[in-house]
């Protein structure tokens, strides 16, 4: 019985809407409002169309950022014209949800049912909290407090992250939510104006009032869940405007109705007619299972370990080439060497596809050359601490410092090896908690992160006094290079208790056969980066002690860069980079990198018939799962009308 409510629902709203306006219209001479409306000039009705063209682009921009938050790896281009389509059908038909969800689904058919259910789902009730805030801060500015407004908005941002996530949907981004906003902003002052333009002539009224009675009215219209909001929508704005004749608003209410709801929602039928292509197959891939294990046993240096703690491999068809990548806010940075030879434009090409700024991150000087003369911006940002462990000796004068810490070392019973069996995890953990109390937690994205399922992938060092570990260093491992990842120590280790440690991997790395071992990097500032930023940067706890540590093994000094199409696409990079070092996500909860290939491979495919997995929720058992649903109820048949062309 409440379902059989809840679905009458919006027609009971209609019905009561549509029965108010009509005893509110009883006064109103309908014989003045065509004459009304056709008396507008030209130029008015252009600008009622262009307005409605910007509004429409602004709420496809809308699927745009949430199709990249989600990351379904849809194009803009394709995400924004389903938007578009989607909302002109559901703002004339209703049922947001359900309708956007449908148009979606006919436009874009590598999606499944349930990636565009939760989108369209997404878009309604992001909308809504965007609508309400904007209502509120324009409240606000319309009173004068321009200021409380501004930290209302600020403290929006803030807290956007920590709301809670609604089941099924990604979690809120600090950057998501301004974009939302700023696009609604777009969206309803465009769509506002729409009704400003179509007022007769002779009519004053100031455009903001017209615009914030929209926002209201707009609102209340949505609550109703009427069709297109009628109703609701025409009494919240004769009420808000008592300034303009009923007569001249309503005709102002039916072009609006006809400019903004009727001829889009036609054209956006129109473009349904004719099935959509699916988008063209893509140049990278993310790999996963055989193909990814085949990358990582051919990786062109150490630190592509970063695979097994959240980083990501983009593989070419052929899987000859590829790239270690990792999501930064929304960029996404390639960290390394590549494998192979891949082409920039390719990585800049697929990257542009799933909605996401493309960098280059730590690079050496070959690539980076490359990237100059393809036209890229390229900043020298680090450089690397690099040792050959098969000539490398103690006794050389440079490490002068080493010796006498070593001895030091040695003196305090300082003991170290390499890990040869199961790894002491549960005293591992408690040194590295130690740790993190005393230097304020640790770092992310490209720099180590204690997680035993990496360490289990690494040469792990453990330093003991007795029978009690007090640090250890674990070492990414390559075909030919080692690359330092983490250095944990307890607060009473004894000094030089690390350098015995790093000594001990160099000695494990010669027996290994690697040709290279690497000490990581030691950050270099920009040049273009202001001289207070600069100094306050240098000034910052660890950073000479580092350098300092680093040295003491005489290594060479081997320059690394980061490179993007633009200049101000690099400095987004590095401060979305540096933000993803500085105050990582939880490894469980880093932003996504869209798959492509999601939900556009065929089960099985003949000549009349395609099968395709949809995900669909199960709901029975005590929890709800997910899985695909095949079978011949969701064949897809190649006529005309099919999603098939």
């Amino acid at each position: 019985m409440g379902r059989l409510a809840l679905r009458l629902l919006p027609i009971a709203a209609l019905g009561l809407g549509g029965l108010l306006l009509a005893r509110r219209l009883d006064a109103v001479d309908v014989g003045a409002i065509w004459p009304a409306l056709a008396a507008l000039p030209p130029a008015q009705w252009i600008g009622a169309l262009l307005c409605t063209g910007l509004s429409l682009w602004a709420l496809g921009q809308y699927d745009v950022v949430l199709h990249r938050a989600m990351g379904t790896g849809v194009a803009p281009a394709r995400a924004r014209a389903a938007g578009m389509r989607a909302m002109a059908i559901a703002q004339t038909v209703g049922f947001g949800s359900l309708t956007g969800a449908l148009v979606r689904w006919r436009s874009l058919p590598e999606c499944d049912l349930w990636m565009v259910t939760r989108l369209s789902v997404w878009v309604s009730v992001s909308f809504m909290a965007a609508l309400a805030a904007l209502s509120g801060l324009a409240l606000l500015l319309l009173d004068g407090r321009a200021v409380l407004a501004a930290v209302l908005a600020l403290a929006l941002i803030a807290l956007a992250p920590r709301l809670p996530r609604l089941p099924g949907l990604p979690q809120m981004r600090a950057g998501t939510l301004p974009r939302l906003i700023g696009w609604t902003a777009i969206d309803t002052c465009a769509a506002g104006a729409v009704i400003w333009l179509l007022l007769p002539q002779g009519v004053e009224v100031p455009v903001a009032a017209v615009v914030f009675a929209y926002l209201v009215a707009l609102g209340a219209g949505l609550a109703s869940q009427s069709p297109g909001g009628v109703g609701a929508f025409e009494l919240c704005l004769l009420a808000l405007l008592p300034q303009v004749p009923e007569a001249d608003l309503v005709a102002a209410m039916l072009g609006y109705r006809l400019v903004y709801h009727a001829i889009p929602a036609l054209v956006a039928l129109l473009t349904l007619v004719r099935p959509v292509a699916p988008a063209g197959r893509p140049d990278l891939l993310l790999a996963s299972g055989a193909a990814r294990h085949q990358a990582l046993a051919r990786a062109p240096q150490a630190e592509w370990g970063l695979a097994h703690q959240g980083a990501s491999i983009l593989t070419s068809r052929d899987q000859a080439s590829g790239w270690l990548v990792r999501r930064a806010g929304g960029t996404l940075a390639a960290i390394g060497r590549p494998l192979g030879r891949p082409e920039l434009e390719t990585l800049r090409r697929h990257t542009r596809r799933i909605g996401l700024n493309v960098a280059l991150y730590k690079c050496g000087p070959r690539l980076a050359a490359r990237a100059r003369r393809d036209g890229w911006a390229v900043e020298r940002i680090a450089t690397e601490a690099v040792i050959a462990p098969a000539t490398w000796s103690l006794a050389r004068p440079a490490c002068r410092n080493l010796r006498r810490k070593l001895k030091s070392a040695a003196k305090s019973g300082v003991r170290t090896e390499i890990a040869a069996g199961p790894l002491p995890l549960s005293e591992m953990a408690r040194v590295h908690e130690c740790w993190a109390a005393r230097c304020c937690g640790e770092r992310g994205f490209s720099m180590g992160r204690f997680c035993p399922e990496l360490l289990r992938q690494q040469a792990v060092i453990l330093a003991w006094n007795g029978d009690r570990l007090i640090g250890f260093a674990s070492f990414h491992r390559g075909q030919e290079e080692w690359t330092l990842d983490l250095m944990r120590q307890s607060h009473d280790a004894p000094d030089g208790m690390m350098m015995a440690a790093i000594v001990t991997a160099i000695d494990a790395a010669r027996a290994a056969g690697a040709a290279r071992l690497s000490l990581a990097a030691l950050p270099e500032i920009p040049g273009w980066v202001p001289g207070l930023v600069r100094r306050w940067i240098a000034a910052r706890p660890g950073g000479a002690g580092l350098e300092q540590f680093k040295r003491a093994f005489g290594p060479d000094w081997e320059p690394l860069y980061a490179a993007a199409p633009r200049r101000a696409g690099l400095a987004r990079a590095l401060l979305e980079i540096a933000r993803a070092v500085h105050a990582p996500a939880p490894l469980a909860a880093e932003p996504p990198i869209a798959d492509i290939e999601l939900g556009r491979r065929p089960v099985q495919k003949d000549r009349d018939t395609a099968r395709w997995p949809i995900r669909l929720p199960v709901l029975r058992g005590p929890l709800p799962r997910f899985t695909d649903q095949t079978g011949p109820a969701h064949d897809r048949r190649a006529f005309p009308t099919s999603r098939n062309p």
